[in-house]
């Protein structure tokens, strides 16, 4: 099957800084990559530069189209959705505003299928985003960026400072997109979370992959656990 996300050779910089250095990785439609690591080994930075956020050099591919060189906006109408760590909500906005502001077209069925996936969002559609829990301001970020129909998604730490309860959510809804045929590309701290939901999994290294593989493959692996991802 050919790849959703294709990249090869990519390099990023912040300022002066050279943090990812010839990454290639591979995304198909309907799988869930997971990019794990350290803190500070460029998997946050990987995303930004994918979205046309940083300097870069190198192939990104979606769907055959070549994105490196777009502007953000650019990059997202072309099916790339980005839910970043901070969340980024509205907070003095309700629910249901914050959805809107992701639409891509003025549809109300966009909507309907926004509360069909997050029950728990429609009941406090009306309410201020600030007023959430960390959670369910997750899930509406995670929510809004769905709303523009993208063909691939990139989710940066979504379960950090999450109560375990809403982390098995947010990892069910991960889930639940990959069943709908979206590529998933996922930055997960938490190991575990990431070996249960992932299909294939890449480990980062000094901005550079290190390991590539199944969980089952990495869970075979101590040596790999141990250099590159155990504190």
């Amino acid at each position: 099957m050919n790849a959703l996300l294709e990249i090869r050779g990519l390099h990023a910089f912040y300022d002066q800084s050279h943090v990812l250095h010839g990454v290639d990785l591979e995304v198909r439609s309907g799988e869930i990559v997971s990019l794990l690591g350290r803190n500070g080994v460029g998997r946050s930075t990987m995303l930004k530069a994918i979205m046309g956020m940083l300097r870069s050099n190198g192939s990104v591919r979606l769907g055959g189209v070549e994105l490196a060189g777009m502007k953000t906006f650019q990059v997202a109408r072309q099916g790339m959705a980005y839910v970043p760590e901070e969340r980024a909500i509205f907070p003095t906005l309700t629910v249901q505003q914050n959805l809107l502001l992701g639409q891509k077209e003025s549809k109300p069925a966009a909507l309907d299928e926004a509360w069909s996936l997050m029950p728990r969002l429609a009941e406090r559609k009306h309410v201020a985003a600030g007023l959430l829990s960390g959670g369910e301001q997750q899930m509406l970020s995670l929510c809004r960026s769905l709303m523009g129909k993208p063909r691939l998604i990139m989710v940066d730490e979504p379960t950090e400072g999450l109560a375990s309860e809403m982390v098995r959510a947010v990892a069910k809804h991960l889930l639940a997109l990959r069943t709908q045929g979206l590529g998933v590309l996922l930055v997960e701290q938490k190991l575990s979370i990431a070996l249960d939901i992932s299909d294939r999994v890449l480990v980062m290294g000094h901005g550079r992959i290190v390991f590539a593989g199944t969980p089952a493959e990495l869970r075979a692996n101590p040596a790999v656990r141990q250099k590159w991802l155990e504190v």
